[in-house]
C-alpha cells in the first residue's frame, strides 16, 4: 500500500472523498439500471434498444458485473472499516 501511495499519491485524495463517490457511483449504477432493464421493455422489437436485442442482453451483463463489483467494493470498504472498530 505504500508503495501505490508512493507512486500515485492523488489516491490519498479519493480516500478523503470515499463517501460521495460511492453516492456517485451507486446513482449511475440506478440511472444504468433504468436505462438497461426499465426502458428496453418499452422499445419495439427490432429496435437496437429492445431487451432481446444481442446489444441489450451484453449491456445487462455488464450490468450485473458492474453491480457485483460494486457491492463487492462497498462491502470491503465499510467492512473493514467496521472490522477495524471491533479491535
Amino acid at each position: 500500500m505504500a508503495s501505490l501511495i508512493e507512486t500515485a499519491p492523488w489516491i490519498v485524495v479519493l480516500e478523503r472523498h470515499r463517501p460521495v463517490l460511492f453516492s456517485v457511483s451507486g446513482g449511475l449504477l440506478a440511472l444504468n439500471y433504468w436505462m438497461v432493464v426499465v426502458r428496453p421493455r418499452a422499445c419495439a422489437p427490432g429496435e437496437l434498444c429492445h431487451i432481446d436485442s444481442p446489444f441489450m442482453r451484453f449491456n445487462r451483463r455488464l450490468y450485473w458485473i458492474s453491480l457485483a463489483l460494486f457491492v463487492v467494493a462497498l462491502a470491503v470498504t465499510y467492512g473493514s472499516l467496521l472490522v477495524l472498530r471491533w479491535m
